[in-house]
């Protein structure tokens, strides 16, 4: 056997048992509530097993003496931070009496975390076997301390062994080693006196704007320098995407005004800006009429 060979069949052994000894079970336990659109709102725990992003457990809905436990089965994304599962089996049930019809619960909800805390939220459809109809809901978990680890957990588990060489630049005849497109970007927090700058090496600039958090009615505008690029936009889950030109020097403002508020005040609004393959997330928060400002300077 050729030493080359040797040495990457040594490398892959290492890595097959990184991989076994890293797939180790987690245990976690949250605890929320699930509000219908009946207008009630009920405790609900689910408490479960994962290994490499798999999860099973239980989930209880009501407290007790009068909750339904049931088997639930489902999976973390913690690149998408999200956390989806659905009750396949109700184990016993001592509900109380309720103007919702209940039925199991199928949930998908996502992680968001900002200067207020964090939450896993998101909406609850229900559906019996038959495919009938049932109240739909939310399910909303704001405890920080439990629900921190479940999307941090893997962080100082997971190495990534790249075999690719570092790249680099000559300016002025000094070598500096570029940035890494793909290493993910701290996000920002923009607000009345706290701007953000960048320097920027492509001629447009990609927004992708959305309502990060529960949607609840926040409206903004965007103007770059002078102009209107987008006005009084609604947010919502959906991501809104605006490209821009920028010119080939000099410095651009960009302004995120708040509209209005929402049922949750401040306005809140979760950004992505993109300089090629370069993403820079944001999340921007201010009164009605407010703005936060980017500062982007294009660099030759």
């Amino acid at each position: 056997m050729k030493k080359e060979q040797f040495v990457l069949l040594l490398v892959a052994a290492f890595i097959l048992c990184s991989v076994g000894l890293y797939a180790q079970e987690r245990q976690y336990k949250l605890a929320g509530t699930l509000s219908m659109q009946t207008g009630e709102s009920f405790p609900f725990e689910v408490s479960f097993t994962e290994v490499d992003g798999n999860l099973t457990g239980e989930a209880v809905t009501f407290a007790p003496p009068h909750q339904t436990i049931s088997v639930i089965r489902g999976t973390i994304d913690r690149y998408e931070k999200r956390l989806s599962f659905k009750e396949v089996e109700i184990t016993s049930s001592r509900s109380l009496p309720t103007k919702a019809y209940m039925c199991l619960v199928n949930a998908k909800l996502y992680f968001e975390q900002d200067y207020k805390g964090a939450t896993l939220r998101g909406a609850v459809t229900n559906k019996q076997t038959d495919k009938t109809a049932c109240t739909p809901g939310t399910l909303t978990f704001n405890n920080a301390i439990e629900l921190r680890p479940l999307f941090e957990a893997t962080e100082k588990f997971d190495t990534v062994i790249s075999m690719k060489k570092k790249t680099s630049t000559e300016k002025g005849g000094i070598k500096v080693a570029q940035q890494d497109p793909y290493e993910p970007q701290e996000t920002a927090k923009i607000t009345v006196g706290e701007e953000k700058t960048y320097k920027w090496h492509t001629d447009t600039l990609t927004i992708e704007l959305w309502d990060g958090g529960a949607t609840d009615g926040d409206v903004v505008s965007l103007q770059l320098n002078d102009s209107i690029i987008l006005s009084q936009y609604a947010l919502v889950k959906k991501k809104k995407t605006v490209k821009v030109y920028l010119p080939a020097a000099g410095l651009n403002v960009l302004s995120i005004i708040a509209g209005n508020e929402g049922t949750d005040p401040p306005n809140t609004a979760t950004l992505m800006l993109t300089d090629g393959q370069i993403k820079y997330p944001l999340i921007a928060y201010n009164k009605q009429g407010e703005k936060a400002i980017i500062k982007i300077k294009r660099v030759q």
